[in-house]
């Protein structure tokens, strides 16, 4: 279990690091791929939504803390919730569904950069704008389709790998 945590880890802040360092050159409209969020669909489609969750918590923290300039905890918000969400719907995709993968990784990216401007606009943030969230919404649900399947791949293979087991958290995974 310590294995699987520390490579959990590992892995979100490599996606940090290529959220900073590579993303930006590549980004679209102005406006990068959230890698974060999309490792945080991965585990909970992958693991179910108390996984979910917690990845999403970790990423969320990493994130409000490197890479985001709202306050702290939004980004704990979204995550958290979205993580919570892509478990629940676990359970009523097909088991070796390829498709399902990618369109929930673009439904997130889209509620989830929508959610995250919006309440960033809410505690009063000027630089967001409907324009803006609007159109980042879109780019990021169009870009974490795109790198959904590799995603999935990395963190299908980690949980192979570690399985949960042993734990409270088994009691949620079937």
């Amino acid at each position: 279990m310590i294995r699987r945590v520390l490579l959990v880890g590992l892995l979100l802040v490599a996606a940090a690091v290529l959220e900073t360092a590579l993303f930006p050159a590549l980004s679209l409209l102005a406006v990068r791929t959230d890698l974060l969020l999309l490792v945080v669909v991965a585990f909970g489609l992958r693991d179910g939504p108390v996984a979910g969750m917690r990845v999403g918590f970790a990423a969320g923290l990493l994130a409000d803390l490197l890479l985001s300039q709202a306050p702290v905890g939004l980004s704990v918000l979204v995550f958290t919730v979205i993580g919570y969400l892509m478990g629940v719907a676990r359970p009523y995709l097909a088991p070796n569904s390829w498709t399902a993968p990618i369109l929930l990784s673009a439904v997130a990216g889209l509620l989830g950069t929508a959610a995250y401007g919006t309440l960033a606009r809410l505690l009063g943030d000027e630089r967001v704008t409907t324009t803006l969230i609007l159109q980042a919404s879109l780019t990021v649900a169009m870009t974490s389709a795109l790198l959904a399947p590799v995603v999935v791949r990395v963190v299908t293979r980690l949980s192979d790998a570690f399985p949960l087991r042993g734990t409270a958290l088994s009691d949620h995974v079937s």
